[in-house]
Formats: structure tokens, C-alpha cells, sequence
């Protein structure tokens, strides 16, 4: 005779959570919540974290050293980029570390991005007086930035998929 394994009934849920109407333990875990994504900033998230503010100080200092028109964080987070790359390119298992590092903090920069924006609100409304009188120049900074910026894209999508249509078999 051969020993079978003893099949078990599933749990049932406890009543009084079905009384009041709450998910029991066997409905498996509660959905992730904004504050829970948060506790899990943990090690991980922390070297993360650090590895981002790391970057962005490097940034600064080659701000400053290099007398450079760039803010510091973005220069950061292009040294970041070319580091992310870079690794991708010759050592997958550091780059499989900086995404595990970087990818909890990112989600949570990302979830939050709302937020980040309303120091911009507040300065917008600060300085309405200068907005009144120099709107006109600044709008057309930015409609013209935002025209180059697409035509540089398009080309550059245009020429990626050229060389990319003629290096497949």
C-alpha cells in the first residue's frame, strides 16, 4: 500500500472577521498601501536612497568645480545614467544591484510625484509679478524649447530606426 498524502480541507475564514465584514488571514495579505510602500524603504531602500543623494552631491561638486550652467542634480543623475549603462553594458551583476537598490526608491519618488511639484506651484504664485511682466518671453522659451525638443527626438527616433532596420537580417 502506498502512503498518500493527507489532503487537508482549506482553512475557513474566522467569523467574526466575516461578521464585520473585514478580509480574514485566509484572504492573504491586505493591499499595499501608500504608507506600507514606505515602511518598505528598508536596507534596500536605504542604500538606494543614499546611492541617489550620493550622485547628486558628486553632481554639485562637479558643478562647482567645472563652473558649469547645469544644477547639480541633474548632472548627477546623468553620471548616475552613464553608470546604470555602463554596468549594464560590462557587469551585469552591478547593475543587478543598483536596479535592486534604486527600483524601491524610484517607485516611491515616482508614486509621490504630486508632491514634488507643489514648491513649483508656490514659487509660480510667489512670483506672479514677475510672471506678468516677463510672460510673454518666457512663454515663448518655452513653446520654442518644447518644439526643439520634439524635432531633436524625431530625428533621432528617425535615425535609430534606420540603423536599426538595416542591421536586422
Amino acid at each position: 500500500m502506498k502512503d498518500e498524502p493527507v489532503k487537508y480541507p482549506a482553512p475557513k475564514p474566522r467569523a467574526s472577521a466575516v461578521r464585520a465584514g473585514r478580509p480574514s488571514a485566509v484572504d492573504g495579505p491586505p493591499p499595499a498601501t501608500p504608507l506600507r510602500q514606505a515602511s518598505r524603504l528598508t536596507a534596500t531602500g536605504s542604500i538606494g536612497l543614499c546611492l541617489l543623494f550620493g550622485f547628486s552631491l558628486l553632481g554639485g561638486d562637479a558643478r562647482t568645480d567645472g563652473h558649469l550652467a547645469l544644477p547639480g542634480p541633474v548632472i548627477g543623475l546623468a553620471l548616475l545614467a552613464m553608470v546604470l549603462l555602463l554596468a549594464a553594458r560590462w557587469h551585469a551583476w552591478s547593475h543587478r544591484q543598483l536596479t535592486l537598490h534604486l527600483s524601491p526608491v524610484g517607485r516611491l519618488l515616482v508614486s509621490h510625484m504630486g508632491l514634488l511639484f507643489v514648491p513649483a506651484g508656490v514659487g509660480i504664485i510667489a512670483e506672479g509679478d514677475t510672471l506678468r511682466r516677463e510672460g510673454l518671453p518666457i512663454l515663448v522659451a518655452m513653446i520654442g524649447s518644447t518644439l526643439l525638443s520634439l524635432a531633436a527626438t524625431g530625428w533621432l527616433m528617425h535615425r535609430l530606426a534606420a540603423k536599426s532596420a538595416r542591421t536586422r537580417p
